[in-house]
């Protein structure tokens, strides 16, 4: 048996998720607070995968979740209560991903060390390596974009960050994504879980600890539907910050700014992308199917997933050339 412990996995988890190595409990654990994170690596002669998480959610709050794939065949959802994820496979090489699929509003993600936590892997035989490379794309949003509600009402469990549309995009163009993204955040409006607005979300994982910032191919932002109670000049105004801010945190790289599913502020926007030289993505039409009127459903998720992959897809390679 071989175990591998948070201080070596961080070095296949910090290009797929904005994760880091922190202590809980006196336990290292690997340590996220965004859904959608995920870590991508090989396995050859293994039997068996084993992997250790907590039960970190609020006391309020259903299990944690998180969610498996093999060879980019069909996840599978593991409750993080059962702390212990065995995984059985073949003993031939495989590519693994293991994401962070489920948590609830009232898990305490800023303040209170309530993420996702994962304390170790184990394989019985063979050894874990790094996935080959592949292009990177930040994903930056609110709950549409980390992947609540796609699945129904139910907190955690009906939450969906391994195929919304985010995540049916990456797959279809074979890239690796960064989720930035906390539910009902906005660039005015706080976000659940004690998480503050955009603009101080992004630099930071967590209230005490800044993210190591990445340098992705491409960066998509989609908010807004969340500032819709604050007038159209305060949007404008701290909508446009934002941008800026987002240009100077990742200098040099491509930017595309989504119009909301909602049609939210879709004037607005349109004139900040012009104004910053963003690229802009009009969404009218894709997502026809909902939860609840405002999240994609499943079959909403999949559809405007493939709608975005087919316009970031030129995106990505002219970002290649440069």
């Amino acid at each position: 048996m071989k175990e591998y412990l948070p201080n070596e996995l961080i070095k296949i988890a910090t290009r797929t998720g904005r994760w880091y190595v922190k202590s809980l409990n006196n336990t290292p654990v690997l340590y996220t607070t965004n859904l959608g994170s995920y870590l991508r690596f090989q396995t050859d002669e293994a039997a068996k995968l084993y992997i250790q998480v907590l039960a970190n959610q609020n006391f309020l709050s259903p299990s944690q979740i998180f969610a498996v794939r093999i060879d980019g065949k069909s996840w599978k959802r593991y409750c993080a209560d059962k702390k212990l994820l065995k995984i059985q496979l073949t003993p031939h090489p495989h590519t693994i991903e293991i994401m962070t699929a489920g948590n609830a509003d009232a898990d305490q993600v800023w303040t209170g060390d309530e993420g996702f936590a994962i304390t170790a892997l184990k394989v019985d035989k063979g050894i874990i390596s790094k996935a080959a490379t592949r292009p990177v794309i930040n994903f930056i949003g609110d709950s549409i974009t980390a992947g609540c509600w796609v699945a129904g009402n139910s907190p955690s469990f009906d939450y969906r960050p391994e195929s919304n549309y985010a995540a049916i995009c990456a797959d279809l163009l074979d890239v690796d994504s960064v989720r930035i993204a906390y539910s009902a955040g906005g660039v005015m409006r706080l976000a659940t879980g004690g998480v503050p607005t955009a603009d101080k979300f992004l630099p930071r994982i967590d209230e005490k600890t800044s993210w190591s910032i990445n340098q992705p191919n491409l960066t998509v932002i989609n908010l807004g539907v969340n500032d819709r109670r604050f007038s159209a000049n305060q949007f404008i105004a701290a909508y446009d910050l934002f941008i800026q801010q987002v240009q100077l945190t990742f200098a040099n790289t491509p930017i595309a700014i989504m119009i909301p599913f909602s049609q939210t502020f879709a004037t607005e926007i349109r004139q900040i992308a012009q104004a910053r030289g963003c690229s802009l993505i009009e969404t009218a039409g894709w997502c026809q199917s909902f939860t609840d009127g405002l999240h994609p459903d499943q079959s909403g998720a999949i559809t405007s997933g493939h709608q975005l992959a087919k316009v970031l897809q030129p995106l990505l390679l002219k970002s290649s050339v440069q």
